[in-house]
């Protein structure tokens, strides 16, 4: 007896070294599997902002804004005062949100302060390439958002053919093309400032960031606006590059409304940027660009500030300059 109890007990650690391999192959095979899938439908980014914003800001500053049969989160702040003097509609840039800390946010309660009807949106979801890109610095106000966004694969297409059993589950991102999200854009930003067209804001102006005034400029040059804004203002602006659209220096050379333009100049390509679109302005006539740059204020809350203070007066000037137009043209000719 003694000796098949012996027998027996040799044997276990044979039958477990013959079935490890498999096992572990298994286990192999198994969990990339699962959570590929579980990370391909994973929201995206830009859904977890929205969500971190839903919670965390009063819900009469919520607006849902609907175009191109979706949805996206708007953030308005009435003028603080009786008459608005305008609406100004504040677009952010590629993987940042309606309340972003730099410009946005600060811009949006400053302005309604000031007595601006202000409306700020983000971008829709861009199409992304096979390895995605490092996202942009997100808000402390919302890492919650950025912390459930980290599960996020690097490569969604390499996700869902690890799951042969079951159908593909895009993301938001892959299930768009490039002309898709030009429309996207275009017919999300016309829809943000026909809401503050709707609260009788006769003079709109744009402010925007990074690839944002690119598709600002789309979206308010014909045939595209039927009633575009009267001024914009682009904050570092980067060209979209994306095949068959037209550059951000076409869209310039078109737009002759009031365009104010904040650049880094002290880098080669800042420098380039400012140089072409200075040498556009002037081969184009366009009298009402200005260039401001901003190189000279530093990273802090006073320039952040001081920046804020140069913006508003801006607009007060714009809002000056069209009032005195608009009552020169109202003056009754003299006879001679």
């Amino acid at each position: 007896m003694r000796a098949l109890l012996l027998l027996i007990a040799l044997s276990l650690p044979l039958c477990s070294q013959a079935q490890t391999p498999e096992t572990e192959e298994a286990a192999a095979d198994a969990t990339p599997t699962a959570q590929a899938g579980k990370r391909a439908e994973s929201p995206s980014r830009n859904a977890l902002y929205q969500q971190a914003l839903e919670r965390r800001l009063p819900t009469e500053e919520q607006r849902q804004l609907d175009f191109h049969g979706e949805s996206q989160l708007g953030l308005y702040l009435p003028a603080a005062r009786p008459e608005a003097l305008g609406g100004v509609l504040l677009i952010a840039g590629p993987g940042e949100h309606a309340d972003w800390p730099e410009l946005i946010g600060p811009a949006r309660r400053r302005l309604s302060d000031a007595g601006w009807n202000t409306l700020s949106i983000s971008l829709p979801d861009a199409p992304l390439p096979a390895s995605v890109a490092e996202p942009a610095t997100p808000n402390p106000d919302v890492d919650t958002a950025d912390k459930e966004g980290s599960d996020e694969p690097e490569d969604p297409q390499l996700a869902a053919d690890n799951q042969p059993d079951q159908p593909p589950v895009p993301t938001t991102a892959q299930a768009i093309t490039t002309t898709d999200y030009a429309t996207r854009c275009m017919q999300l930003i016309q829809a943000a400032w026909q809401v503050l067209a709707a609260e009788k804001n006769e003079h709109i102006t744009l402010i925007t960031r990074a690839e944002a005034g690119y598709w600002a400029l789309r979206a308010a040059s014909p045939p595209a606006s039927q009633q575009p804004p009267h001024a914009i203002v682009l904050f570092k602006p980067r060209d979209a590059a994306i095949e068959g659209q037209p550059s951000l220096n076409l869209l310039l050379e078109k737009w002759d409304k009031p365009l104010l333009e904040l650049l880094a100049a002290s880098s080669p390509q800042g420098a380039i940027q400012a140089r072409e679109h200075q040498r556009i302005a002037r081969r184009m006539g366009h009298s009402l660009y200005q260039q401001w740059d901003i190189d000279y204020l530093p990273d802090s809350v006073l320039a952040d500030d001081m920046l804020q203070k140069r913006l508003q007066g801006w607009l007060e000037r714009r809002l000056l300059n069209q009032a005195s137009e608009v009552g020169a043209s109202a003056e009754p000719a003299v006879a001679p």
